[in-house]
């Protein structure tokens, strides 16, 4: 799996966290989270304040349900077509979406011009990049 195409998807699935006003992250037990993530977010940008709060479940993905806002499947199985997909390894994809989630945080998206990267300034189109993944 291309590791910037991945990284790509990561970073739209973080612009809509932080766009959405709150996010579920239902994932498997062993998957490694800091459970202050919503803490550590309104501490780099205090306009940003919506709850995260995570559930676990026994599937073998990792599913980002926002309010107000697509979400995301990190995994093996595909989503429909308006959430984003990332098929890679569940720690290392969801390791990679908060390190996107914070590095964008510290920027103020999605209050400030240019900072979302080269992917918020057009539509995000789902389909074409999984084309890509095959």
């Amino acid at each position: 799996m291309d590791a910037d195409l991945c990284t790509r998807s990561l970073r739209e699935l973080a612009r809509r966290i932080l766009r959405s006003r709150g996010v579920l992250f239902s994932l498997p037990s062993h998957i490694e989270r800091d459970e202050n993530l919503g803490i550590i977010i309104s501490d780099l940008s205090p306009s940003l304040y919506f709850g995260i709060e995570f559930k676990i479940h026994n599937k073998k993905n990792i599913s980002v349900i926002n309010i107000g806002e697509a979400g995301g499947i990190i995994g093996l199985d595909a989503p429909s077509d308006s959430e984003v997909w990332v098929p890679l390894d569940l720690q290392t994809g969801f390791d990679i979406l908060v390190e996107e989630i914070i590095a964008l945080a510290s920027a103020g998206y999605p209050a400030c011009a240019g900072c979302g990267g080269s992917d918020a300034e057009t539509p995000w189109n789902e389909l074409a990049i999984r084309e890509l993944y095959y």
